[in-house]
């Protein structure tokens, strides 16, 4: 693993920020455009984000943070109920940019009780067992999500592939660093000999516009103060909140295994979740969609091996850049769907690599029963509710998603079921 850049030329650095740039850019507008919430605020507060949690972890977390998946069907829920109720779309998005306030108040407050276990108490909850198949399942997830895109033009995003395997297995040197960038570049071109990218759309957008738009601010809700609709919001919000703060507890566990280095014990937990806290709660106020740390950028760090953190602070200021520049922002949309499918597909499985070396790491040689248990409980809960139950386990008027409840029935199962020590078993055997 190669921890600092500061030797490579400046071109390749920026080649490397474009790279995870790419890897989350989609991402980064997916939900806004789900939820109806303006895309470049969302985008400028997941570069501003992104810094905030640098600093408030030292500088240290090859980490970028951009829009959240986890309670995106929350979200979703909140919106549906306030329009049911006859509220305005832009005050039922303001409910959702206040579920999004509560999501970070409850991180902030999680961060500091964090303080208050003890080390070993923390490794017990979330050890590898559990964190390995949960980094599985996420790579799972998201790779189902990407084909159906990668679908919409499969021969672009075939060649992407093709180029960025043979650029990483068969190329050398910084060429082989920035094999996500030959891919991209074959795909494109691919797809524009084949006439699937409108360059049309270019003309239609100014140089430069303002990121800002105050309609959705989480507290605008005081205008059209409904106390039902704020009972509901906090009740959908809150167990989905305790969820993603799981995800990011595995997202941790996830790069502390890709570059070797233990990020709870060098950062802390209580400081990564309460910066994530934060940066949701700012997000909120000024009406973006929630943040959170991106498992994309583990599988690239876990392809090109660069987990420099500067090359991520490199990347949010580039989001930053775009979010005032809708025409340099069209130039990167343009960008066929199915080429950055095809890319995020290579990421995606690096982070199912991720979650097996989680699991080999844990348990050395030997694998213990309670590991393969919990693993084939978490594997078989998402597999089950993706094949007959996709939308996932009704609870009340919304769902848990598959992923939700899969990370639920691990916690329970890594909680129940206890850790033997086979060393003192097999002591004990011999003493008696």
């Amino acid at each position: 693993m190669i921890h600092n850049t500061q030797h490579m030329p400046a071109a390749v650095r920026y080649g490397l920020a474009f790279q995870h740039l790419m890897a989350v850019f989609l991402g980064t507008l997916f939900v806004p455009i789900v939820l109806g919430l303006p895309i470049y605020t969302s985008m400028f507060f997941s570069g501003v984000a992104t810094l905030l949690f640098h600093y408030f972890t030292y500088g240290k977390l090859p980490l970028y943070l951009s829009t959240s998946f986890t309670v995106l069907a929350g979200l979703i829920f909140i919106r549906q109920t306030a329009l049911a109720r006859g509220i305005p779309n832009d005050i039922a998005l303001c409910y959702v940019c206040f579920g999004s306030f509560i999501v970070g108040v409850i991180y902030m407050i999680a961060g500091q009780l964090v303080r208050l276990l003890p080390r070993h108490l923390i490794n017990r909850l979330f050890s590898t067992a559990l964190a390995g198949p949960i980094i599985i399942i996420l790579g799972i997830d998201m790779l189902t999500t990407s084909t159906l895109s990668f679908m919409s033009d499969w021969i672009a995003g075939s060649i992407a592939i093709i180029a960025a395997a043979i650029a990483q297995f068969f190329l050398r040197g910084m060429s082989r660093i920035i094999s996500i960038n030959i891919g991209i570049a074959a795909g494109v071109i691919a797809a524009a000999l084949r006439g699937n990218i409108p360059i049309d759309m270019y003309d239609q957008f100014p140089w430069m516009a303002s990121p800002f738009k105050y309609d959705f601010m989480a507290f605008r809700i005081l205008e059209h103060l409904d106390w039902e609709m704020l009972r509901v919001t906090v009740v959908t919000v809150i167990p989905l909140s305790f969820i993603a703060i799981g995800e990011h507890l595995s997202d941790i566990i996830a790069i502390s295994r890709s570059t070797q280095v233990e990020y709870m014990h060098a950062v802390g937990l209580r400081r990564t979740i309460s910066a994530n806290g934060l940066t949701i709660i700012l997000a909120a106020v000024f009406g973006a969609s929630p943040n959170t740390a991106y498992t994309q950028t583990t599988g690239l760090i876990e392809l090109n091996k660069i987990c420099d953190a500067r090359i991520l602070r490199m990347t949010a200021i580039m989001m930053i850049v775009l979010s005032f520049c809708p025409k340099l922002t069209i130039i990167v949309g343009i960008i066929p769907p199915a080429v950055i499918a095809a890319i995020t597909i290579i990421m995606y499985l690096m982070v199912m690599l991720v979650g097996w070396r989680t699991l080999r790491q844990g348990e050395g040689k030997r694998w213990r029963k309670r590991t393969i248990g919990i693993s084939i409980g978490i594997i078989g809960m998402y597999i089950i509710l993706k094949t007959f139950c996709n939308a996932g386990i009704p609870i009340g008027s919304t769902y848990l998603s598959p992923l939700n409840a899969s990370f639920i029935l691990g916690l329970i199962l890594n909680i129940a079921i206890p850790q033997n020590n086979e060393k003192g078993k097999k002591e004990h055997t011999e003493n008696t």
